[in-house]
């Protein structure tokens, strides 16, 4: 009963039931809303990446472990969403179908205290504690050099900044006087790239060489040119002179084809450069490169000093469970990281040979991967669309970046400290502001796939050159993002690209290398 104002009379408030049609109106909006909170955060769902995990999570749920034209990735998907609806419904105290009520309502309850979710961590082994400790060590010292120079280069741009617009006309150059030659360079090494042209290529192997990277011999300052093939065969080249002649081979590297390579220098004469790869063959591997005598060839009427290098095997990384994509070293030189299909990429030293981390939360398979320059950081990038930046030295993924229409296949940081490009399948290069965790720039550079980029090291990231199957090679100024130059001389498609100091090497499915300068 209810009372209306002060009168006695009592008015009875009859509730109507709805109707059978109203009900199931109901029960199908309550499901749309419940799928569409559950695709907003199904992404940041964990999941089993292992078949036999993936179908042991849905017995437990009571789900078929796969229905008729499901392949692996959808029975994923499907469980990911599954555990994104429970979340939603726990976080509501909503239960998911009660088996006594006949109507199929969804019941509500109070969420018992003991259910609530909280995070959990795994335990670090004391490997990867040690390994944490070293890189945050490392990387505040670094992280602390770039911000000073940093600084002092702003104050100095601003200092000239007002003298240029200021009535003034006394001059002081001293004031910024490394402004001045920063821009100088910039002016200067632009206007090469301008005209860049073809210098040299070297018919590589008999099957299409899939990878290239570039570095400087310790001792004697030698520019290597390493490329891995699809033969699993590694190879060295001096990259001091047109010809690129050949000064390491190490046939059958790998039983299968060889997908990424990656090259360190470092401080030890005896051994100056590590090489890492990672293939299909469910491997990768570290590399001793050494430095044998000169052998002297005949040019003519003047006798000629060619360097030749040895590959030893130092190290044999097994633990992934599919296909490997991409190696990188950390910019200290002591861990090396890899990519995988099996939806996770793995952390590895390089002394032990050992695995350090072996990190998932990817949801499709993991290819690109690059180091920050501080070495903080590291991005990882997915089949997805997805670009996750994860902190090694808490293990935590500090924030992910979602705008590639298709898959993102390469990342690489910038040596300011906070851009990081990302490129892939659907031809554009982005570039993402890490400050302000959002995009900075979109670059359509390719009208095809972009299987690799590379900052300029030498000029603090003045340029960035990529690679596409489009068939040809650019160079982007990182200034106003326009194109600077345009490298158009393999036969198909551009399955590599990499910066020596001037120059700029690429590798192709047409089994050749060339140098631009």
């Amino acid at each position: 009963m209810s009372y209306a104002g002060n009168s006695n009379v009592a008015t009875k408030v009859e509730v109507m039931e709805l109707s059978a049609s109203s009900q199931r109106d109901l029960q199908s909006h309550q499901a749309m809303l419940l799928d569409m909170e559950a695709k907003k955060r199904a992404f940041a769902v964990d999941v089993p990446t292992l078949p036999h995990d993936v179908r042991s999570a849905l017995r437990s749920l009571g789900l078929p472990v796969r229905l008729f034209g499901e392949n692996l990735a959808n029975v994923r998907d499907r469980l990911r969403m599954e555990l994104a609806r429970q979340e939603v419904l726990q976080e509501k105290g909503v239960g998911i179908k009660d088996e006594a009520d006949e109507g199929g309502e969804f019941s509500y309850r109070s969420k018992p205290q003991e259910e609530e979710q909280v995070t959990k961590y795994s335990r670090a082994t004391p490997g990867l504690i040690k390994a944490r400790e070293k890189i945050a060590k490392y990387s505040l010292q670094r992280a602390q050099d770039r911000l000073d120079k940093e600084r002092n280069y702003r104050v100095q741009w601003q200092r000239k900044r007002a003298r240029l617009t200021s009535l003034d006309t006394e001059d002081n150059p001293e004031e910024y006087a490394e402004v001045t030659l920063i821009d100088e360079a910039c002016l200067k090494t632009y206007k090469t790239l301008r005209n860049i042209g073809l210098e040299g290529s070297q018919y590589g192997d008999g099957r299409p060489i899939s990878s290239i990277a570039t570095s400087h011999y310790t001792v004697s300052d030698i520019p290597l040119v390493a490329t891995g093939s699809w033969s699993g065969t590694i190879k060295l080249w001096d990259g001091s002179s047109p010809e690129l002649n050949l000064i390491g081979q190490k046939n059958m590297a790998h039983e299968d084809r060889i997908m990424g390579i990656a090259l360190l220098p470092k401080d030890e004469p005896s051994v100056s450069t590590i090489l890492a790869t990672a293939s299909i063959d469910l491997t990768a591997k570290l590399w001793k490169v050494t430095k044998k005598e000169n052998v002297e060839m005949n040019d003519g009427d003047n006798d000629k000093s060619v360097h030749t290098f040895d590959l030893e095997e130092a190290a044999h990384l097994k633990g992934h469970a599919a296909r490997l994509c991409s190696v990188a070293f950390h910019p200290q030189g002591d861990y090396v990281a890899t990519t995988s299909f099996d939806h996770t990429w793995r952390l590895w030293d390089v002394e032990r040979g050992s695995e350090v981390l072996l990190q998932d939360g990817h949801w499709k398979e993991v290819y690109g991967v690059g180091f920050h320059p501080d070495g903080s950081l590291c991005s990882t990038t997915d089949f997805g669309g997805i670009v996750q930046v994860w902190d090694l030295r808490t293990g935590k993924s500090i924030c992910h970046f979602m705008g590639h229409a298709k898959r993102v296949v390469c990342a690489e940081f910038s040596p300011n400290g906070y851009q990081l490009a990302t490129a892939g399948d659907d031809g554009t290069l982005k570039v993402w502001d890490l400050r302000k965790r959002k995009q900075f720039a979109s670059v359509p550079a390719h009208s095809n796939l972009v299987t690799q980029i590379k900052f300029d090291r030498h000029h603090n990231g003045e340029y960035i050159a990529s690679s596409s199957f489009d068939g040809t090679a650019k160079v982007w100024s990182t200034r106003d993002w326009k194109m600077l130059g345009c490298a158009r001389g393999h036969e198909g498609k551009v399955m590599g690209v990499d910066l020596l100091q001037e120059s700029i090497v690429t590798c192709g499915f047409d089994k050749t290398i060339k140098l631009w300068r």
